[in-house]
């Protein structure tokens, strides 16, 4: 439950950084063409959901971190994203508040969808 508000807190100065930004925006279709919203989403969400795993699993092994970023590459295999694309569509959007913003709304959602899936003993639908 740390790991979760710890990344509530951070997707949460990401929408400060995004909103704070003295570059204009360059549109949303611009960052469509990259990756749409919710490839971001769900890209994002694997990712937190991998922290996390990160987070309590080094307690158990050490050696955990040295296999990073085969971890990192194993979800952006899975979604079929190279990660420049995904750093270059992230980049484009938080130069949008308003669009970080539904992008965070949805994340959230998503991860508390997950939390109660898991609670609940179900797996994805």
């Amino acid at each position: 439950m740390k790991t979760i508000r710890t990344i509530f807190a951070t997707t949460l100065l990401l929408l400060i950084l995004g909103a704070c930004t003295f570059f204009r925006a360059p549109g949303t279709d611009k960052c469509d063409k990259i990756l749409t919203r919710e490839q971001i989403v769900e890209i994002l969400a694997d990712l937190y959901m991998l922290e996390a795993f990160l987070q309590e699993y080094q307690y158990i092994e050490r050696e955990s971190r040295d296999s990073v970023m085969y971890f990192y590459a194993g979800i952006f295999t899975h979604h079929g994203v190279d990660p420049a694309d995904f750093e270059e569509a992230l980049d484009c959007y938080l130069l949008d508040g308003r669009e970080m913003e539904r992008i965070h709304e949805k994340l959230l959602s998503r991860l508390s969808l997950m939390e109660s899936e898991a609670q609940s003993g179900q797996g994805p639908q």
